[in-house]
């Protein structure tokens, strides 16, 4: 490499140090009044919830229900579903829809016209027809870094489906009504293996289907979540 380029990354790598040197001293300043947070009640101010890739806060606890005193925004907080996981007296509020793009444009962030579905699209099968390792020491042998009791979830969820075909462990699956669904049952247990969400950016936004004039006080992001089958 020529001394030009050498210097080139040496002054980058300074600017980066630099910056970074920068940045830990910041942080040990403290914040101006007016931006640190307010007193609360117990020491806790803030509460990070993680969701793992493909779930959603309510994939995880539509059904959650708070200690007294305490409250959560919810499918069964805002009635959607039952606690059973059945639909609820205001299920309407988050029925599905379809819709197609139509020009100019062939991405359009919230495309018109939407109709709302009767009964969702068949939910159909993916992943592993028969679980990926026979043995918990087969899988162990493969991955690393899994608590020693997940490894028994490689050995076991696998569908018995071809893929794409219609998922026959979800209870009425040609004939779910138009909105959120139980998942888990006795023929479709916690490890078992399911499709995955489409994984393309531009169609996944559109399925937020996101418009400022949708935008309330409780949903400043406009965004309706109604396109996702």
């Amino acid at each position: 490499m020529s001394t030009p380029g050498i210097l080139t990354k040496v002054r980058q790598h300074f600017t980066v140090g630099a910056s970074l040197v920068g940045l830990f001293a910041n942080l040990g300043t403290p914040l101006p009044a007016a931006a640190q947070s307010p007193k609360t009640a117990t020491p806790i101010q803030h509460v990070i919830v993680i969701i793992g890739e493909n779930r959603t806060f309510d994939h995880v606890f539509a059904t959650y229900k708070p200690v007294a005193g305490q409250t959560v925004s919810n499918l069964l907080y805002k009635g959607i579903v039952n606690a059973d996981g059945t639909p609820g007296p205001n299920f309407a509020l988050a029925r599905q829809s379809q819709a197609t793009d139509s020009k100019p444009s062939k991405y359009l962030l919230n495309p018109p016209d939407s109709v709302t579905y009767n009964v969702l699209p068949p939910v159909l099968a993916g992943g592993y027809t028969t679980p990926p390792f026979a043995t918990i020491a087969d899988a162990m042998a493969v991955e690393n870094g899994l608590p020693y009791n997940y490894y028994v979830y490689l050995t076991t969820g696998g569908t018995g489906l071809n893929h794409g075909d219609v998922d026959t462990r979800i209870p009425n699956a040609t004939t779910l009504p138009s909105g959120p669904f139980q998942l888990t049952s006795a023929t479709h247990p916690y490890d078992a293996y399911d499709n995955s969400p489409v994984h393309r950016f531009y169609q996944m936004w559109q399925q937020e289907d996101c418009n400022p004039s949708n935008a309330t006080p409780s949903n400043p992001s406009g965004c309706q979540a109604d396109l996702f089958p």
